[in-house]
């Protein structure tokens, strides 16, 4: 399911770290410790050092071999992952951010991370509880590619359907073409709370320098089939996602390996 590159650098990421990815508020970074918190992890085999006090009797009766109990930290990082699956996201702009969107929840989940999905349009699909397995996203996203494109894009709703689910600090990633972006944020007045990352699948038409008379007759998008007006512009969602985003965003071009364009995002100037 995922694309074969990708794979490879999911590898390359995973043996260079060999710690787990998680989150406060001055950024991202690596820790080696092992939770004590109240959401269970999993069952492993004891090693020598761990707390006796978490030792599964259980398990270990049943195996023969001493066997402890895991839990996440507090201090774990909470991800949600935003997939724009809306009419203008077909073809392979929807490729690209399914393939980068996988690639994501399997990177943070082989890192100890738990996981909360939601793919939008002017509908929501969620994973509707926290994914910690590679099973479970790997599951979430077969049904994925059984779901219709929505007509529009709304943010605003998926924004809020997520926010009232985890009102708290998290790192997310919104994957999209961000098409009328601007709109929303000229609406938006919701509060910033988490740690938002901004990928953008850009459209090639965007990066064409058409004459200006030209471009006003081009349609918007697949989503919105009326004339550009000047308040659509495109100029007018890059400047949101620059707003949005700050320096956190980076745009990817579907035509592109996606090895190579992803790869930044895992720079320390990026989450530093």
């Amino acid at each position: 399911m995922l694309d074969p590159e990708l794979k490879r650098l999911l590898q390359v990421l995973k043996w260079e770290s060999k710690k787990k990815f998680i989150s406060n508020r001055r950024g991202l970074l690596f820790s080696t410790e092992r939770g004590r918190g109240l959401d269970f992890k999993e069952v492993r085999n004891y090693q020598y050092g761990d707390d006796i006090r978490y030792i599964d009797w259980n398990v270990t009766s049943r195996t023969g071999e001493l066997h402890t109990k895991e839990f996440y930290e507090e201090k774990d990082a909470t991800i949600i992952i935003f997939l724009d699956i809306s009419l203008s996201m077909e073809g392979n702009k929807a490729t690209t951010s399914f393939q980068l969107a996988l690639f994501l929840a399997l990177f943070h989940i082989k890192n100890g991370n738990r996981i909360f999905i939601l793919s939008f349009s002017d509908q929501n699909f969620s994973s509707k509880k926290w994914l910690k397995t590679e099973t479970e996203v790997f599951t979430y996203f077969e049904s994925v590619i059984r779901q219709t494109p929505g007509t529009l894009t709304n943010y605003s709703d998926a924004y809020q359907y997520v926010f009232k689910i985890h009102p708290k600090y998290a790192v997310t990633y919104w994957l999209s073409d961000f098409n009328n972006l601007g709109e929303w944020k000229e609406s938006s007045s919701l509060p910033k709370v988490w740690d938002e990352f901004g990928i953008w699948i850009s459209d090639p038409i965007d990066e064409i320098n058409f004459p200006f008379w030209l471009k006003s007759f081009l349609p918007i998008s697949q989503e919105i089939t009326e004339i550009r007006k000047p308040n659509l512009l495109y100029k007018k969602d890059l400047s949101a996602v620059k707003l949005h985003f700050g320096n956190k965003y980076i745009k990817i071009d579907p035509n592109q390996k996606l090895r190579n364009q992803i790869l930044p995002f895992f720079k320390v100037n990026y989450h530093g």
